[in-house]
């Protein structure tokens, strides 16, 4: 969750992030265990959406399309979706390791 110290919400009040991968009929009782242990609720927002991936790696055609965001919050399956695309389209791993720090950019 993410609270003041973050600069998203008042002091004492948090915003709170429960996602999953429907599996079911009901995507909001899918949720439920995740949203019970978050205790009283002021407002809450819930939606469904699509997700989408490429039927081909783009090599064939050279059309190389990224997959939809998942019900992951930390953008870990994005990161790893930019590396495969990366790889896809320039045939290379992505190496970052000669990318300077903050302390060392100029």
């Amino acid at each position: 969750y993410m609270g003041k110290e973050h600069e998203v919400s008042p002091a004492s009040r948090y915003i709170a992030i429960v996602s999953t991968t429907v599996e079911g009929d009901d995507p909001i009782a899918e949720l439920e265990a995740g949203i019970s242990l978050l205790g009283p609720v002021m407002e809450r927002f819930d939606s469904v959406a699509d997700t989408f991936e490429p039927l081909g790696t783009g090599e064939d055609d050279r059309m190389f399309i990224s997959r939809s965001y998942d019900a992951t919050s930390h953008f870990e399956t994005v990161a790893n979706d930019v590396c495969d695309l990366f790889k896809r389209v320039t045939g290379e791993d992505l190496d970052l390791s000669s990318v300077g720090t903050a302390e060392n950019v100029q």
